[in-house]
């Protein structure tokens, strides 16, 4: 699911009703009336001031003497929850609050009772069952909310709605808030319809829904939230309006308030699909900020999303070692879901075709740096090649058994739309090699039927070209090409970076070499990695001059880049046995050049490896320069710094009216 149902809900339908009024408030409960002893009044404050091993030291010495303590059980749920974001052990302590005070006061609480910890307690145990996806105990645990209190919380019941796909109840939900005039309320209606109709299939609808949201928020006196903005921002790409997106993120980095959504992240990605390879590293560079600045509870929400947009970034600069660390980790690291209706099974598949698209990758980068020099080195290069390549077939099988379903695997190819949200349009064709030609024309027949975008059929021309290339209708393949080429946007650099290496590859099926060089010099001015990852030969001649060239020559040529039947492309070695250079040369123009200097006791044989390498790394991916301070602030670390709690002790958790 994309963003808007990521982030969309944020403080609102994903957190219940706890919407932050400031931490100031706790020292004012006891005229709300909040009762306890001083330890579990203490313990509150604690876990208000995020100190929360105080906290929860503080309520479990205090459940411990006082096994009864509805507040020291709350207490725990609170500092499990927020402070840990351990949500089943938060879960049985807010369960337990609520069970041992309805032992001491009742359900519903009797006269005179301390009855706003109940409804601070039922808040909390909602947003807890909604983290663990227990939707239908969290409608009832509303439900029983609203029977009680005011203002009743509607508007929150649409989201656990959608989840359950119940659209049309999860509609009356939110129309009933919209009609409420509560500007939360409406706030929350507003972004709830935008996420339903996403949901639901009604695009259109969603992308009105949606902007209907940002413009309430432009017209509140805070102005319009993050959510309101990649909502927006989500909703435009669905439309495939990429630069109402770009602008809308934009904006949106300037407003961050500590909730799910991730403006830089969503940026990151749409500049790499862009090929804005600079501004996408300097978006991704915030994104560990980001998640810093958010309640642990939160914190993980997007880690595996996070991954994923590190590993796509890595891959295609041409870092394939460090996308495939990532995906080994995202492999095997889910996200939280309870905010996010997206498919699971569909974020699998996709990490699951970027591990595989890392270990091809990487088995290439393997052979370019270990073959053509000594018979051993060469030896163990291709074993280690064959090894990552085995690896790649096995994350194949993953993505396989993640797309069994028929309408999962149609929906991934619809870039954009609810199941193929988070689908980069530049790697969805690797589904080709992973399923076969003939049952990917398919699923992207049906795929094409059932999308009514207009701006969407370049897409599906893209993934056709394909599927004919690889069954060997070079002449369909160069038909489907060229018309992604004009229908698709131009924002979509790295599809149609691609769409030309397969036009290349067909017209060169043809004999129609200088039509093909072109292509291909226009697919690496635009993406300089995409050659490697989809490991095709570059035709050129490679000629060396000096002394110790030929064994760059050597490796050259024996690393399977270069095909010499083809004389489009020139490939010059120039070398005095001290410092070396090897420069790429396409039809009307030259693509860059590596250059190496041969460091003091350094063998030949490793002089000429590096040369290689310095060649690879120069022309096949994009001139970033990343360093080892470079990778640690992409990743950053996962600490976090906001104070969990303002969001805790917000207006309904105090501002509500017991109904007579």
């Amino acid at each position: 699911m994309p963003s808007f149902v990521r982030a969309a809900l944020v403080a609102w339908i994903a957190l219940g009703a706890l919407a932050p009024i400031g931490a100031s408030r706790v020292h004012a409960q006891s005229s709300f009336g909040l009762e306890g002893t001083p330890d579990e009044l203490a313990g509150l404050e604690a876990a208000n001031e995020r100190k929360w091993v105080r906290a929860r030291e503080i309520a479990t010495r205090v459940v411990r003497a006082h096994p009864h303590s509805y507040v020291g059980h709350f207490v725990l749920a609170l500092a499990q929850h927020e402070g840990e974001a351990n949500f089943p052990v938060a879960l049985r302590e807010a369960e337990l609050a609520r069970a041992e005070f309805a032992a001491r006061h009742g359900e519903p609480p009797r006269p005179g009772s301390p009855w706003r910890w109940h409804a601070m307690i039922l808040q909390e145990l909602a947003d807890i069952q909604g983290n663990l996806e227990h939707h239908e105990d969290r409608l009832a645990t509303i439900d029983r909310y609203n029977e009680l209190y005011q203002p009743r919380l509607v508007g929150e019941r649409a989201w656990s709605l959608m989840k359950l796909r119940r659209f049309h109840e999860a509609r009356l939900a939110a129309y009933e808030g919209r009609a409420s005039g509560d500007p939360q309320q409406v706030e929350i209606a507003l972004n709830a319809l935008c996420a339903i109709e996403f949901e639901a299939g009604q695009y259109g609808h969603s992308y009105e829904a949606c902007k209907a949201a940002l413009d309430f928020g432009r017209n509140s006196p805070g102005g319009p939230s993050v959510v309101d903005l990649t909502n927006f921002a989500e909703a435009a790409r669905t439309e495939l309006r990429l630069d109402e997106s770009e602008q809308s993120l934009e904006e949106a980095t300037g407003v961050l308030d500590g909730g799910y959504g991730n403006p830089w992240l969503e940026i990151g990605e749409l500049y790499l699909r862009e090929g804005r390879f600079a501004n996408s590293l300097e978006a991704l560079r915030e994104v560990p900020g980001v998640r810093r600045s958010r309640i642990p509870s939160m914190r993980d929400s997007d880690r595996n999303e996070s991954m994923r947009a590190l590993a796509s970034f890595y891959l295609v600069i041409g870092r394939s070692g460090d996308a495939l660390r990532i995906t080994e980790r995202a492999v095997v690291m889910p996200d939280r879901r309870g905010h996010n209706s997206r498919d699971p099974e569909q974020d699998r598949a996709i990490v699951a075709l970027l591990d595989r698209a890392a270990r091809r990758a990487e088995a290439g980068v393997i052979r370019e740096n270990g073959t053509g020099g000594p018979w051993i080195e060469s030896l163990r290069a291709r074993a280690a090649a064959r090894v990552r390549l085995f690896e790649a077939w096995q994350s194949g099988r993953q993505v396989v058994e993640h797309l069994r379903d028929r309408a999962r695997l149609v929906g991934i190819l619809q870039i954009g739309l609810a199941n193929g949200g988070i689908t980069p349009p530049w790697l969805v064709s690797d589904l080709v090699d992973v399923l076969g030609p003939a049952a990917m024309r398919s699923a992207i027949g049906e795929a094409r039927r059932s999308d009514r975008r207009p701006k969407s059929h370049g897409y599906y021309d893209a993934m056709e070209s394909e599927t004919w290339l690889a069954s060997g209708d070079a002449s369909r393949a160069i038909v489907h090409a060229r018309r992604a080429l004009v229908k698709l946007p131009v924002a979509e650099g790295l599809l149609v970076a691609r769409v030309h290496v397969v036009l290349a590859r067909a017209l060169l099926d043809l004999g129609r070499s200088r039509d093909a060089a072109r292509s291909l010099e226009a697919a690496v001015a635009a993406d300089p990695s995409v050659l490697r990852r989809l490991d095709v030969a570059l035709p050129a001649r490679i000629h060396g001059a000096g002394v110790g060239a030929a064994r760059v020559v050597e490796r050259l040529e024996a690393s399977g880049r270069f095909d010499d039947e083809g004389s489009a492309f020139d490939v010059r070695v120039r070398s005095d046995g001290n410092a070396s250079e090897v420069c790429l040369r396409g039809p009307t123009r030259e693509l860059g050049c590596g250059r190496a200097q041969r460091a003091r006791g350094e063998d030949a044989d490793a002089f000429a490896r590096r040369t290689v390498r310095a060649f690879y790394d120069g022309v096949f991916a994009p001139p970033l320069g990343l360093g080892p301070r470079d990778i640690s602030a992409l990743e950053g670390p996962t600490r976090t710094e906001r104070r969990p709690l303002d969001t805790v002790f917000g207006r309904s958790h105090l501002d509500v009216e017991s109904t007579p």
